[in-house]
């Protein structure tokens, strides 16, 4: 689906409606006192706007990343009383962070692009929330054929990348450039799995592709040439200006979900939260220099 959906924004709007979690009390954990400046962040004090974007792993529409996420939204309303949570799926990774970054800001986004979320902390003022515990490292894959050995080798070669604002090819092109590989010729395409599809059909010399495209090419015979260094992981971060103690809450309630929300924690492919430092988004963008 192309972007930005601007002759979409009323069938949009519809669906979201559709997929609001109604707030619930949830046993153990204390409701927010909303600040005037908080309410503000949601264009209203009645409901939450949650942000997603799982950047380039899959051709999913609107309405299905929408009720991917229901079972978290409804999680987080029900740590507000009265409280609403709209959320707010976005397929292109650029309209991601247009929407992140324009005046009406959600209070919370879910990314998969981590190197867009950590230009959201430094230059936007995000507030890291949790992330995956796993550190994301894109892979290297070429043909069991191939002559080619390691990264180091790369240089003159063809290279297929998925969609060029994505975390793989940040950390791809910040690994190539870390090991002095010379002129490479680089081209995308917007799916993970169109990158090794076309490696398989030899219209590429070499593939980047993210974690789990690597594990399954090589399950399938395909080799993995070398890795690039683990940079933080899959994230939730707070909009800038939400208060300390709001930030502290959701921080909790979210961690929480690791012993009690097994259920919803699979749905969104995530299998446990942990703390997130500022630091690791900053040192992602100067592994990656954007």
């Amino acid at each position: 689906m192309n972007t930005p959906l601007l002759s979409q924004v009323t069938g949009r709007r519809a669906v979201l409606r559709g997929v609001m979690g109604t707030a619930v009390a949830v046993a153990g954990f204390p409701m927010f006192s909303w600040s005037q400046q908080a309410a503000s962040l949601l264009g209203g004090a009645d409901r939450w706007r949650l942000l997603i974007n799982e950047a380039v792993t899959a051709d999913l529409s609107i309405s299905m990343l929408a009720l991917r996420y229901r079972g978290l939204a409804d999680y987080l309303g029900g740590q507000i009383r009265n409280k609403q949570v709209v959320v707010d799926p976005v397929i292109d990774i650029q309209n991601f962070v247009r929407q992140a970054s324009s005046e009406q800001k959600p209070l919370m986004v879910f990314g998969k692009s981590v190197n867009q979320l950590s230009k959201l902390v430094r230059d936007g003022g995000y507030q890291p929330l949790v992330r995956r515990p796993e550190p994301y490292k894109a892979a290297f894959i070429v043909n069991n054929s191939s002559p080619i050995n390691n990264v180091g080798q790369l240089s003159g070669k063809k290279i297929l990348m998925p969609d060029e604002s994505s975390a793989t090819v940040a950390v791809a092109r910040a690994e190539m450039r870390r090991l002095n590989v010379r002129e490479p010729y680089i081209s995308y395409t917007r799916y993970q799995d169109s990158v090794s599809a076309q490696v398989a059909a030899g219209l590429a010399e070499v593939g980047a592709v993210n974690p789990t495209i690597a594990r399954k090419w090589q399950e399938g015979g395909g080799r993995v040439i070398g890795e690039t260094q683990p940079v933080v992981n899959w994230s939730v971060l707070a909009a800038p200006g939400v208060p300390a103690d709001m930030i502290s809450r959701l921080t909790d309630s979210l961690l929480a979900m690791n012993s009690q929300s097994a259920g919803i924690m699979s749905e969104i492919g995530v299998k446990q939260w942990v703390k997130a430092d500022r630091k690791e988004y900053l040192a992602l963008l100067d592994y990656t220099r954007e």
